[in-house]
């Protein structure tokens, strides 16, 4: 008996199962031909929901000649604890619509939905149910179910090793070079001074150990005595240690800062190594040698002359001078002021010109100075004051001849013709007088012979 009822309920329950299936397909179809807006492909194509800036976006195109009135969609998206959308009330009602393709119109209810996806989603393939009710032409009511799968690709990777967990950063103690100090205020070339260094531990919690030191000069101009390094077992909490050591520089060494490195190798409470460097720098001097000529005024000089002045100042140093002034000071002989030399780079030369005007009522041996003066590359000032000596001779006057214009024709006209002229006139006259003076004898003789 209980094997007759089980078969008539199974009967009764594929008669329905058909019922509804024939019913479904008579009402309502997929349209799997026709690309709509909000589709890349046809679901003959294989179409697929799509997911962009944070939400899923599905399309489904139903076709129907036995419904006339809205459908009503509604939505299941899954067990909430693993689907990737942010749920809330989908429901909607659309109605039948015209839509044109290639010239072939197309009545469609045109089924559109769009999911927000959560922030912390995880890519897999996830089911979505819309299910589609109304009423039939006859007033029949029916209802059908379609499944859809939404790829999530852009979420959390599931099978993805769990990143290892960041250690958390140890804080390291700091050494630096607090201070330092030279025994005097530079360093001269190819002489040497102490520097004095002061390390500090800055941490207020760990104690540093196995301190190395290093001194290196930049240039190589300054040179640390021995290895230029220096061991040190620990410097505490705190707590500074000072370095003393000394320092030279070259024969050749420029004469301007130079900066050197500190560095620190060390390792913490835990043994890790650290390094650190601090820069510091130290001032070089080279001697300052300006030489000079014999400054060139002449040993006497005239009333209201005006004797020029020339004095060559060589730099013989590797370092520059700058603001070479010559000042003058020499009763009686005015030069106008003080000259304006400037600068003289080490190994050249530059000549101080200027005149002087002798006084016209000035009279005797004249003393008094040139006080030279000039800077180094630190600013400091040097002078030197160099004795000047002349003697102021008076001025002649010269007169003048009376006739100048005469005396100036007579020097300027050609006396030598007029020489010869004269000359040949008298030797004629000569010769004439002496032959009168004969024949005036002879006709005398005559006479007394008669």
């Amino acid at each position: 008996m209980k094997r007759i009822v089980c078969l008539v309920m199974f009967v009764l329950l594929c008669v329905r199962t058909v019922t509804i299936v024939f019913a479904t397909e008579q009402a309502i179809s997929i349209d799997t031909r026709h690309v709509y807006e909000g589709m890349e492909k046809s679901y003959a194509q294989g179409y697929l929901p799509t997911v962009s800036e944070d939400h899923a976006t599905v399309v489904l195109p139903l076709l129907s000649e036995a419904v006339r009135g809205p459908l009503t969609v509604t939505v299941n998206l899954g067990e909430p604890a693993s689907a990737p959308f942010v749920y809330k009330n989908y429901e909607k009602q659309f109605d039948k619509k015209r839509y044109t393709f290639d010239n072939e119109a197309v009545e469609c209810y045109l089924i559109q939905f769009s999911f927000a996806l959560s922030a912390d989603r995880i890519n897999g393939n996830y089911p979505i149910t819309l299910r589609v009710s109304g009423k039939t032409e006859s007033g029949e009511a029916f209802s059908q179910e379609f499944m859809l799968y939404v790829t999530i690709s852009d979420g959390i990777d599931p099978h993805a090793s769990e990143p290892e967990p960041t250690p958390v950063p140890v804080s390291q103690p700091k050494l630096m070079a607090e201070s330092y100090k030279l025994n005097q205020k530079y360093v001269g070339v190819g002489e040497s001074a102490t520097l004095a260094v002061t390390i500090k531990n800055t941490s207020s919690s760990q104690t540093v150990k196995n301190i190395k030191l290093f001194f290196a000069e930049d240039s190589g101009e300054i040179l640390s005595a021995g290895t230029g390094a220096q061991y040190c077992k620990q410097i505490g909490k705190g707590k500074s240690y000072t370095w003393s050591f000394e320092v030279s520089a070259t024969t050749t060494a420029q004469s301007k800062p130079h900066t050197a490195t500190i560095t620190m190798e060390y390792e913490d409470s835990q043994g890790s190594a650290v390094t650190a460097s601090d820069r510091i720098t130290l001032p070089v001097r080279q001697p300052v040698r300006l030489e000079y000529e014999e400054p060139s005024l002449p040993q006497r000089v005239t009333q209201g002359d005006t004797p020029p002045f020339t004095m060559m100042l060589m730099n013989l140093g590797k370092g520059t001078i700058y603001n070479v002034l010559l000042k003058f000071d020499l009763p009686s002989l005015n030069s106008g002021g003080s000259v304006l030399v400037g600068t003289i780079l080490p190994g050249e030369s530059q000549t101080g010109r200027t005149n002087f005007r002798v006084e016209s009522e000035a009279l005797g041996a004249v003393k008094g100075t040139l006080l030279l003066s000039y800077e180094d590359d630190y600013g400091e000032y040097y002078e030197q004051e160099i004795s000047l000596a002349t003697t102021i001779e008076k001025k002649l006057e010269i007169e003048p001849p009376a006739d100048t214009n005469a005396t100036t024709l007579a020097s300027d006209f050609p006396w030598w013709p007029v020489l010869s002229a004269g000359s040949a006139l008298l030797a004629l006259s000569y010769f004439f007088v002496s032959r009168w003076l004969k024949q005036k004898k002879a006709r005398e003789d005559d006479e007394m012979r008669l």
